[in-house]
């Protein structure tokens, strides 16, 4: 063997061993944050929205007499802003002490070094906001399981709602649904799995820029920061000019991958961001 092949062997076996690393620090820190009081209150207060969100849906599919998919319930919902306007503020809450500096974190700064604990952080970012939006996604299926069946179908009652009786059903009901598109291109799992992913995107979005400016600039700018694009998101949707639902994005030519295309590049450059400001950040415990 070569002296060029084992220094490559060397490299790889380097980088796998730092991201274990990274990997076990991201779910230690899940593991003690999973039981902090602020995090319970996040998820209680994601799931209070969620209740609020799907009543109306559920009560109109009720009284329709007709089943409905059970995937529909977190779909619909998901496009009446819910999720742009009020979800996002029990993710916030379960990640408001970015950068999760307390604890072991010396002795994990000093064992694995700034950039793999950084690593380790932006995956628990990740992580949390993937098991916040599953909740989310979960309960909501549960909620509507009473009401419908499963499967790829969609179901009557949202059709009616996507295009003919949609005016009447949204001065009745409070809810609206401008899914005609999704439902012409997509199956519900489908149409599902994109809806998760939208939100996904956006609270990891959201938290990485929380985490990076508390990291480089302090909890006050951090606040700043994310109140502001959540703001601004917040305005771009009432103009019609931004949506976290795919419902307004889908077409045959795929323009529904945009959105998650975009905000993937922000999250990778912010992430490259943290890098350098982790090199430079005065780290202690609380």
């Amino acid at each position: 063997m070569s002296k060029a092949t084992k220094n490559v062997k060397a490299i790889r076996t380097a980088r796998a061993k730092r991201s274990a690393r990274a990997i076990l620090i991201a779910f230690m820190v899940q593991r003690q944050e999973m039981g902090s009081v602020r995090v319970i209150l996040g998820y209680l207060l994601g799931m209070t929205f969620l209740a609020l969100g799907t009543k109306d849906f559920l009560q109109y599919a009720l009284e329709t007499g007709e089943p409905v998919n059970i995937c529909e319930t977190f779909i619909v919902t998901a496009s009446q802003g819910m999720a742009c306007r009020f979800w996002v503020l029990g993710y916030l809450l379960a990640v408001g002490d970015a950068p999760f500096v307390k604890g072991n974190a010396c002795m994990v700064l000093y064992r694995s070094g700034r950039q793999v604990w950084n690593t380790g952080m932006l995956l628990y970012v990740f992580l949390q906001g993937f098991l916040y939006t599953l909740c989310l996604a979960v309960v909501s299926v549960a909620a509507g399981t009473p009401f419908g069946f499963a499967g790829g179908l969609w179901s009557s009652p949202t059709y009616m709602l996507a295009t003919v009786a949609s005016n009447g059903i949204a001065g009745k009901y409070h809810i609206y649904f401008d899914g005609a598109a999704i439902m012409e291109h997509m199956t519900v799992y489908q149409a599902f799995g994109i809806t998760f992913l939208y939100i996904l995107c956006y609270f990891v979005f959201l938290g990485i820029l929380l985490y990076l400016c508390n990291l480089s600039l302090g909890g006050f700018w951090g606040l700043a920061a994310v109140s502001a694009a959540h703001l601004g998101g917040v305005v771009l949707s009432f103009a019609g000019s931004l949506h976290l639902s795919p419902a307004y994005y889908v077409d045959s030519a795929g323009s529904h991958w945009r959105y998650p295309g975009r905000m993937l590049v922000l999250i990778l450059m912010m992430a490259a961001v943290t890098s350098a400001a982790v090199k430079r950040a005065d780290i202690q415990e609380r």
